[in-house]
């Protein structure tokens, strides 16, 4: 029983490591022009300092929105996060990859984009799980 719960308390940790920390990174939806201004080099330093991640690690990280700007997430700060290249198996090309498919859902009447907007802020993770299903590292 032990096992279990380290092994579960275990994943949580790792999980909450691929998620922006919701305090510093809620995300933000567009509300007016001024919210889609672009990402700035300015703003991806002041989000590098915010997680306390040394500039120098620049490469290792992409500065992604939480609420893509396809679902009409903001360029705001509290809207990115620095999401690591190298994190497997839910990485950047994960998330891209459920913007999509949340895309399609929308055009297909399928969600509305307030529901895929609240459901990939609330945990892009879990959302990727119930639309496409768990990944696994080979």
């Amino acid at each position: 029983m032990f096992l279990l719960v380290f092994a579960l308390a275990a994943y949580a940790s790792a999980q909450d490591a691929l998620l922006p920390n919701p305090k510093l990174t809620p995300g933000r939806v567009a509300k007016r022009d001024k919210d889609r201004g672009g990402v700035t080099l300015k703003m991806e330093q002041k989000v590098f300092a915010r997680y306390r991640l040394p500039w120098t690690r620049r490469n290792e990280f992409k500065i992604d929105h939480l609420i893509p700007v396809e679902l009409g997430g903001a360029d705001t700060i509290n809207n990115l996060w620095p999401q690591s290249l190298r994190t497997k198996p839910y990485g950047a090309d994960r998330k891209e990859l459920l913007t999509e498919v949340l895309l399609t859902r929308i055009r297909a009447s399928q969600i509305t984009v307030a529901q895929a907007q609240e459901q990939i802020s609330r945990d892009w993770i879990d959302t990727f799980i119930d639309h496409l299903g768990m990944v696994y590292l080979k």
